[in-house]
């Protein structure tokens, strides 16, 4: 359960957005952890396109052709299911001058 921080000032004014949004709290946030979301594997060949040979027994191959993404090698498990959904992330068309 989130601490809340009673040290704070209220001076934003009731029933404005402000206030609803905050529930009256103002100043300084606590900072961002400071974490990776996804850690990058140290397994060597993880990652690398199927066009090179298998680097270990225990990768697999993920494809997911749809994107236009490569095939690439990814160790069983965590990996090739982050391995699939970095293909379908980069295979998401978007629009032409970096809109969303």
């Amino acid at each position: 359960m989130a601490k809340t921080n009673k040290a704070r000032k209220t001076t934003a004014k009731k029933g404005s957005s402000r206030y609803e949004f905050n529930q009256g709290l103002v100043g300084k946030p606590r900072p961002a952890a400071n974490t990776a979301v996804v850690e990058k594997c140290t397994v060597d060949g993880c990652g690398t396109t199927a066009d090179q040979p298998r680097p270990s027994p225990a990768m697999v191959p993920v494809e997911v052709p749809s994107t236009g993404e490569p095939a690439r090698w990814y160790c069983a498990g965590r990996c090739a299911a982050i391995g699939r959904a970095l293909a379908e992330v980069r295979g998401i068309d978007r629009p032409q001058g970096g809109g969303c």
